[in-house]
C-alpha cells in the first residue's frame, strides 16, 4: 500500500480525533478559566498546561491529515 491510499484508509478516524481533541480542548479551558476567577490558580495553571499540550497535538494531527 503507498502512502497516499494509506492516508486515506485512516482519514475518517484522523477527522473524528481532531474533533475529539478540540471539543477536549475546549472543555479544559472553560474550566481553567472558571478556576482562575475562583483565584485556584494552581489548578488553572495545570489545565492551561494541559490545554497547551493538547493544542500541539492537534497541530501534530493537522499536519498529518494535510500531508
Amino acid at each position: 500500500m503507498n502512502p497516499a491510499e494509506s492516508k486515506s484508509q485512516y482519514h475518517a478516524e484522523l477527522s473524528s480525533l481532531g474533533t475529539a481533541l478540540e471539543e477536549i480542548t475546549e472543555r479544559i479551558t472553560k474550566i481553567a478559566d472558571s478556576l482562575a476567577l475562583q483565584k485556584l490558580d494552581g489548578y488553572a495553571h495545570d489545565l492551561y498546561q494541559a490545554e497547551r499540550s493538547l493544542k500541539s497535538a492537534q497541530r501534530s494531527l493537522a499536519k498529518v491529515r494535510q500531508a
